[in-house]
């Protein structure tokens, strides 16, 4: 169990995340809406993980509370966000936060972002990027800059050659620290999360399954098919029904 301070200010959407939360086994502390609520609830609870919204009340954004809460206190950060510009992004990972949770989640992209979180936190805490395991996990602005190459490049295939020349680091080398990172290969991690934009745009889009296929990097419907029944055990269309009803 994790325990969790929530701050979000679309009230809906952050009671959303609560039951989600909840429902995957956490405990959620507290919700907040802005700078001065968010403070103070995590220096009473002292939460594990602190879920940021990017755009939150108040003349002080996200970006300053994630700054102040890694000062302050020693928990994990993960932001919350729809699709920024990139600029955006790029402020905010200075923070170098543990994970990115996109807007719409869903339960599967709560449970990976967590654990991802978590893992990043944990890895960073403990002898300088050591894990238990003995392996090297990435450093903090290679996670972030892996993360979001592969958010931003999900409509093509990407090689684990070309992400380990962006944190210039042998293809061996690379494989081995994100797995100690992520938790999982990179092919299996870039998989999921091609599966869960899939499953974002089956929600909220009327697109055809094969367009949807080829807009996260699958090469045709039918691979497409194949690999969301394995991770979602139901196929893309009884999905977007069960979604859509």
């Amino acid at each position: 169990m994790v325990r969790i301070l929530i701050i979000e200010n679309e009230r809906i959407l952050a009671r959303d995340l609560q039951e989600t939360l909840i429902s995957l086994g956490h405990e959620v502390v507290g919700l907040a809406a802005n700078f001065p609520d968010a403070v103070a609830l995590a220096s009473v609870h002292m939460p594990d993980l602190a879920l940021v919204d990017i755009h939150i009340d108040g003349d002080r954004d996200g970006i300053a509370l994630a700054t102040e809460l890694r000062e302050e206190h020693k928990m994990a950060i993960a932001f919350l966000t729809s699709h920024a510009d990139h600029e955006t992004v790029m402020k905010a990972s200075v923070v170098r936060p543990n994970g990115y949770l996109i807007k719409p989640f869903n339960t599967s992209s709560v449970d990976v972002l967590i654990n991802t979180a978590m893992a990043n936190f944990s890895g960073s805490q403990i002898d300088g990027g050591k894990i238990t395991n003995g392996t090297k996990a990435l450093s903090s602005c290679n996670r972030d800059k892996t993360q979001l190459y592969i958010e931003k490049h999900l409509d093509r295939p990407i090689t684990v050659d070309e992400l380990a020349e962006l944190c210039n680091l042998s293809c061996a080398e690379f494989s081995r620290q994100f797995s100690s990172s992520f938790g999982a290969p990179p092919h299996k991690y870039m998989t999921a999360e091609r599966i869960n934009e899939a499953k974002r745009l089956l929600r909220n889009t009327n697109w055809p399954i094969a367009q949807i296929a080829l807009a996260v990097g699958f090469a045709n419907q039918a691979h497409f098919t194949a690999s969301f029944r394995k991770v979602a055990e139901t196929t893309p269309s009884q999905y977007r029904r069960f979604a859509q009803s």
